[in-house]
């Protein structure tokens, strides 16, 4: 199966976590669960790191969001509209996150340039040069390799400047060759798209 299948299902999901709500999202949280679990892939320690943002995420849905309040406050005053709203939401943002983050780790570096590739290849008409954005992606992952097998994972604009400043440098002078295979898209995986695409629009559309 192509990759770019991967893409396209992961767009579709994006696109019906965004229009369903709370029910939808706490059934596929569940699915998204037991899959990793199978997968062997950590959802919870992916939710831990963003715990600070969904936390605020929350709060400010349950206390700006008007209705029914649960209490009356001189300042704050959470409603019951304000709760369900933030929880719905900190599911969309978790299942967002998962299945974006489940897709890019079980795919190779190669593999995600060349399909990324092929995404951005038809935006050439708007001024897009795809093979300008595949070196940038593949400069990217390469500098947060360095940092991770230096086991240094979060880093300032001082580092990224001095190993972008002393990358010239004969001890640090290093190569990278990239290799576009524009592996084209057989007849079954655009029938795949085709039909993820088509089922996705017409549910969000008379659903």
């Amino acid at each position: 199966m192509h990759a770019l299948v991967k893409f396209v299902a992961v767009f579709c999901a994006l696109l019906l976590i965004n229009k369903y709500n709370f029910n939808f999202n706490l059934y596929l949280l569940f699915f998204i669960l037991v899959v990793s679990f199978f997968l062997k892939f950590s959802i919870p320690k992916l939710i831990l790191r963003l715990k600070f943002f969904l936390i605020i995420t929350f709060l400010l849905y349950i206390f700006n969001t008007p209705g029914e309040y649960i209490a009356l406050w001189p300042y704050f005053s959470p409603s019951y509209e304000g709760l369900l709203l933030g929880t719905t939401q900190i599911m969309r943002l978790m299942n967002s996150v998962a299945l974006i983050t489940m897709l890019i780790s079980f795919m190779s570096y190669q593999t995600l340039i060349e399909t990324f590739y092929l995404m951005v290849k038809p935006l050439r008409p708007l001024g897009i040069d795809a093979k300008i954005f595949a070196v940038r992606l593949c400069l990217t992952m390469e500098y947060v390799k360095t940092f991770q097998s230096k086991r240094k994972l979060r880093f300032n604009f001082n580092d990224l400047s001095s190993l972008l400043l002393y990358s010239s440098n004969k001890t640090h002078g290093k190569y990278t060759y990239i290799e576009i295979k524009e592996e084209r898209v057989n007849t079954l995986s655009m029938v795949m798209i085709s039909t993820m695409l088509s089922i996705t629009f017409l549910v969000i559309s008379y659903i």
